[in-house]
């Protein structure tokens, strides 16, 4: 039933708008429905940037693709972006609100069932889809169009690939990301494990869209780091190299220039230890010490003095079976001396911190959203902004982190309104508010730090510029490893422009114009 209806999809479908489309609530933009149609007709992976209206075009998709009948499946990765996308989708399509459902894993699993039977379209986490295939095995051959947003996560054992292959061939599958990534082996298996046909790329330079692209002008901010917070990183780094000295009598050719070659240590050890080689017990406990005081000399490097020294007190708590590393002289004298440096300005210490402070006192804006990697981070920032007279809340997840409370989902939205409404002017947000969530945008965007990551970065800057050209300023602490986090990042995102040109110059690239040439 599925395939037949595939190759059954007519060309007017670019022409003319679905009656179940709430085409007033619309604004036209041709390059939508040029994206739109070649989704109809083919797989396709929409490669768009942030605020150019993904969601939008896959409404309007399912929207003709289900207009006579059959169900849709829009699948998000958080629960958060699952509600934001009901309430996207009944507001524009025009259907029962009982038709358009959201299916969660709180939900029981005889109600789930019936709810994939009589709702038409079906917004839910992959993971919840995956596990209820065998529910959902009675309704495949009415599934007309699954939507993975996000798509850049089809990679791995993702629960996206699986639900892919599970339905190729039966439902049209569609795409969406603002950045698949800059690796070449991972933009095609994300095109692979989708079993995409054709790639829709946009970019700032693409014509179609040049128009409704306010720009982002972004900006490095360069800070020396304090002489009292060198000290302390100097002597992190004595105490690590020390650490990886010892480490080497057990594995030669460690080099300890990063993490993740002293984490790939770890099965190597474990080898030794099943062989019955008891000393490597030894080696195994300096691994954990140089993996712990490799994080702690990040903290020092790229977040400041106070966030270095709340992540020192939390990883004492939790690793009580450390002592002999907290209590060397080294090592206490590290931490008495940061002790003693949170008590000087926090220029002194947390030189990041100051910056934006006096960022946010010389720049007009009406909102502005701080992006920290950590959480401890976003604590310490909100709580010091707060002090210093801002309207500003913090934006996490909903897991919690020892005495660091996640937020639940309601409480999530009430911050997302209260900044929206301009009650609170500025959010301190980890990661959780850089992907899809519908976070109102802000003409001003801080990097605490650089992400070596292409995708992330992309996100962050994302946030700005949706409504009139917007600001991102990235701070990076000199002599750090933010310095290389940001070249790994512009590098990466290079790339990812590289192989994404190629792709357009190597799949064809379906227009309106020649849709209805093909037609004829």
């Amino acid at each position: 039933m599925g395939g037949n209806f595939l190759n059954s999809i007519k060309l007017l479908y670019s022409v003319n708008d679905s009656p179940i489309l709430r085409t007033e609530l619309i604004e036209k933009r041709e390059y939508q429905d040029r994206i739109a149609s070649t989704a109809v007709t083919k797989n396709t992976l929409i490669i768009l940037p942030t605020a150019l209206g993904k969601t939008i075009i896959a409404i309007i998709a399912i929207s003709r693709l289900i207009e006579g009948g059959g169900k849709a499946l829009f699948l998000a990765p958080t629960r958060p972006l699952v509600n934001q996308h009901l309430g996207s989708l009944r507001r524009f399509i025009d259907l029962p609100a009982e038709q358009i459902v959201e299916v969660t894993g709180e939900v029981k699993k005889n109600e789930r069932k019936t709810l994939y039977k009589n709702a038409r379209i079906i917004v839910s986490t992959p993971q919840v889809v995956d596990n209820d295939r065998e529910l959902i095995q009675d309704i495949v051959g009415d599934i007309k169009v699954v939507i993975f947003d996000e798509a850049h996560r089809a990679v791995g054992d993702y629960s996206y690939v699986e639900i892919a292959s599970f339905l190729e061939g039966r439902s049209r599958i569609i795409g969406m990301t603002a950045s698949p990534g800059s690796n070449r082996e991972r933009i095609d298996d994300i095109m692979k494990n989708l079993h995409i046909e054709t790639v829709e790329i946009r970019d700032e330079n693409s014509s179609d869209v040049s128009e409704y692209m306010k720009g982002v002008e972004i900006e490095w901010v360069r800070l020396d780091m304090p002489p009292e917070l060198k000290h302390i990183v100097s002597n992190l780094k004595e105490y690590y190299d020390s650490i990886i000295e010892r480490l080497k009598w057990f594995i030669p050719h460690l080099t300890g220039k990063s993490r993740k070659e002293i984490i790939e240590t770890g099965e190597s050890i474990s080898q030794e230890i099943r062989k019955g080689n008891r000393t490597f017990y030894s080696a195994a406990r300096l691994r954990t010490q140089a993996i712990m005081v490799d994080y702690l000399l990040e903290f020092a490097e790229t977040q400041g003095g106070a966030p270095f020294l709340e992540y020192l007190t939390e990883i004492k708590k939790e690793n009580v079976k450390q002592n002999k590393l907290f209590k060397d002289e080294r090592f206490v004298r590290i931490e008495k001396e940061s002790q003693r440096l949170i008590g000087s300005p926090v220029k002194n210490h947390t030189p990041k911190m100051a910056k934006i402070k006096d960022i946010l006192e010389e720049i007009e804006f009406e909102k502005a959203i701080i992006f920290c990697h950590f959480r401890i981070t976003s604590s310490i920032l909100s709580n010091f902004l707060r002090n210093e007279g801002y309207a500003c809340e913090k934006f996490v997840g909903q897991s919690s982190h020892g005495n660091d409370e996640g937020l639940k989902q309601k409480d999530q939205k009430k911050i997302i309104e209260r900044f929206k409404m301009g009650d609170t002017r500025i959010l301190v947000a980890t990661q959780v508010g850089e992907e899809g969530l519908d976070i109102p945008s802000a003409d001003l965007v801080i990097f605490y730090e650089p992400v070596p990551s292409e995708i992330r970065s992309i996100q962050r800057r994302g946030r700005t510029g949706r409504f009139g050209k917007g600001r991102a300023i990235i701070l990076v602490m000199n002599d750090s490893r933010d310095v290389s986090y940001l070249y790994i990042s512009e590098r990466k995102e290079k790339s990812m422009k590289n192989i994404l040109n190629e792709k357009r110059s190597g799949i064809k690239q379906t227009t309106m114009d020649t849709f209805l040439s093909e037609g004829d």
